[in-house]
C-alpha cells in the first residue's frame, strides 16, 4: 500500500467514482424532474384544464370538497360509470389533503385512501399557492402505464450504474498505466542512485519523464558530481598533507637517528635542526586547524570599526626589513581620508602578514611591491601589486587559492610556509564580508581584497 503507483492508481480511481456518482445522482435527480414534469403536463392533458380550474373554483366557493361529486365526469346523480377496479372505462375521484377520497365515480372508494385503491393517474388542486387536494383517475391501463414509468426510472438507475462500473474499470486501467508510468523514471533513477558508490566516478543518471522528474535527475546529476568533486578533493587534501607531513618528518628522524647512531654529534645546532621541522609541523598543523575552522564557520571573531591606514603602515613596516635584505621596495599609496573597514583588527592584520610574506617571498631581487587603498562606498579595496614576480597563466592564478597549491612543478619545497596562507587569507575575508581575487596586469600579478567599509560620523 506504500507504493506511489498504487496510491495514484487508487486516488485517480476514487476521484472517478466520485465524478461518475455526482453525475449519475444529478442526472437522476433530473430525469426525475423531467419526467415528473412530462407525467404532470400529461395528466393536465387528460384531465382537461377546465374540469381542474372548476374543481379548484368550487373550492374556493364552499372551502370542502363536500357535494363535489356533481363535478365529476358521468356523475351528474352521483351514481357511478363503472362497475369498480375491474369495470370498464375512467374511474375518477377527489381526494383531500390527507389523501382521502371525497368523492368518485365508484362509490365504494370514498372515505379510502388513494393508496388502497391501486395504481392512478394523478393531478394536485392548487388554491393561493397551496395545495387543496388531488385529482385523480384509474383506468385499465393505469397499473400497466404506472410499470412502464417505474421500469424506466428503474433501465435509467441501472443504465447509470453500469456506466460508472465500466468508467471505474477503465479508470482503475488507466490509473494503473499512468502511475507506472509517471513512476517508472523515479524507479530507474533511484536504481541508479542506489548503486553508486562514493569512489566511483559519477555516470549521469537519466533524465527522463516529466518535467518535475527531469528537473530532479538534473538536481541529483549536479549533487553527484559536487560529491565526486568533494571526494576527489578530499583525496587531494590527504594527500598534500602527507606530503607536507612527510619531508618534516623525515629531516627529523634523520638527523635523531644519525645522533644516536653516534654519526652527528648531540650538540645545539643538531638539535636546532630537528627543532626547526617541530616548529614547521606545529605551525602546518596550526594552519590547518584555523582553516578547517575557517571553511566550517566555526572561527571565532572580534569585528569592529578601525581605520585601516594605520594597520597598513604597521605591516609594511614589519616586512620592510625582510625586503630590504632582498633588496625589494614596498610602496604604499593610501587616501587623506581615514579608510574605517568593521572586521576583526587581529584576522585582518593576519591577513596582511600573509599577503606581504608572499610577496616578498616571491619577488625578485630589487623588484618593488605596491599597496594601495581606494575607498568605495561600502567596501575598501586593498591592492597588492608585486611587480616582478614570475608570470602565471590563467590556471595557475584560478588555483591560486587552493591548498597546497604552489606555482613551481617540483613537488618538493625548501623553504616557505605550509602552502595554506592564501587558502586561509580567502577563508579569513568571506568570514568578515570581504573577498579576494588575482589577477595579471602588464607583467605584474595583483592581489585584490576587500572589506565591509563603514561610514563614521
Amino acid at each position: 500500500m506504500n507504493k506511489l503507483w498504487l496510491r495514484l492508481a487508487i486516488s485517480f480511481l476514487a476521484v472517478t467514482l466520485l465524478v461518475i456518482g455526482l453525475v449519475a445522482v444529478v442526472v437522476r435527480g433530473s430525469v426525475e424532474s423531467s419526467f415528473g414534469e412530462y407525467v404532470n403536463i400529461s395528466n393536465m392533458a387528460r384531465f382537461g384544464g377546465d374540469l381542474v380550474a372548476e374543481l379548484e373554483a368550487y373550492y374556493v366557493g364552499s372551502g370542502s370538497w363536500n357535494g363535489v361529486e356533481v363535478l365529476l365526469p358521468g356523475r351528474g346523480s352521483g351514481q357511478g360509470s363503472g362497475d369498480g377496479q375491474g369495470g370498464r372505462g375512467a374511474q375518477v375521484y377527489i381526494a383531500d389533503v390527507d389523501g382521502m377520497i371525497a368523492a368518485a365515480t365508484q362509490p365504494d372508494w370514498i372515505g379510502q385512501q388513494i393508496d388502497a385503491i391501486g395504481p392512478s393517474r394523478q393531478i394536485d388542486l392548487i388554491v393561493a399557492d397551496r395545495r387543496v387536494g388531488v385529482l385523480g383517475e384509474q383506468t385499465p391501463g393505469t397499473v400497466a402505464l404506472t410499470e412502464a414509468e417505474t421500469q424506466f426510472l428503474q433501465n435509467t438507475t441501472n443504465g447509470l450504474l453500469l456506466t460508472g462500473f465500466a468508467a471505474g474499470l477503465v479508470a482503475v486501467m488507466l490509473g494503473v498505466v499512468l502511475s507506472y508510468s509517471l513512476t517508472r523514471p523515479l524507479h530507474t533513477l533511484t536504481e541508479h542512485i542506489s548503486r553508486w558508490r562514493l569512489r566511483d566516478e559519477p555516470e549521469p543518471l537519466p533524465v527522463a519523464g516529466t518535467d518535475e522528474i527531469r528537473r530532479l535527475g538534473s538536481a541529483f546529476n549536479d549533487l553527484l558530481a559536487r560529491l565526486a568533486e568533494g571526494e576527489a578533493q578530499r583525496q587531494r587534501m590527504s594527500a598534500d598533507v602527507a606530503h607536507e607531513l612527510r619531508t618534516p618528518v623525515t629531516v627529523m628522524r634523520g638527523h635523531l637517528e644519525a645522533m644516536m647512531d653516534g654519526v652527528y654529534p648531540l650538540d645545539t645546532a643538531h638539535l636546532a635542526v630537528a627543532y626547526d621541522q617541530v616548529l614547521h609541523l606545529a605551525r602546518l598543523v596550526e594552519d590547518l586547524r584555523l582553516l578547517t575552522q575557517a571553511e566550517a564557520g566555526k572561527l571565532p571573531l572580534n569585528p569592529s570599526a578601525f581605520d585601516f591606514h594605520p594597520v597598513i603602515r604597521a605591516a609594511v613596516e614589519r616586512f620592510e626589513p625582510l625586503a630590504a635584505d632582498e633588496s625589494i621596495t614596498i610602496n604604499t599609496h593610501l587616501p587623506d581620508a581615514p579608510a574605517t573597514v568593521y572586521a576583526d583588527p587581529h584576522r585582518v592584520q593576519q591577513v596582511l602578514d600573509n599577503l606581504l610574506n608572499n610577496a616578498v617571498r616571491h619577488a625578485s631581487a630589487g623588484g618593488s611591491i605596491d599597496v594601495a587603498v581606494t575607498t568605495m562606498d561600502d567596501s575598501v579595496q586593498i591592492a597588492i601589486t608585486n611587480q616582478t614576480v614570475a608570470a602565471l597563466s590563467d590556471d595557475q592564478i584560478m588555483h591560486l587559492f587552493d591548498r597546497f597549491w604552489r606555482g613551481e612543478d617540483a613537488r618538493e619545497r625548501d623553504s616557505g610556509g605550509s602552502g595554506l596562507g592564501l587558502a586561509i587569507t580567502r577563508e579569513l575575508l568571506r568570514l568578515q564580508g570581504g573577498d579576494i581575487h588575482a589577477k595579471r596586469i602588464d607583467g605584474s600579478l595583483r592581489l585584490v581584497f576587500t572589506l565591509p567599509g563603514m561610514h563614521l560620523s
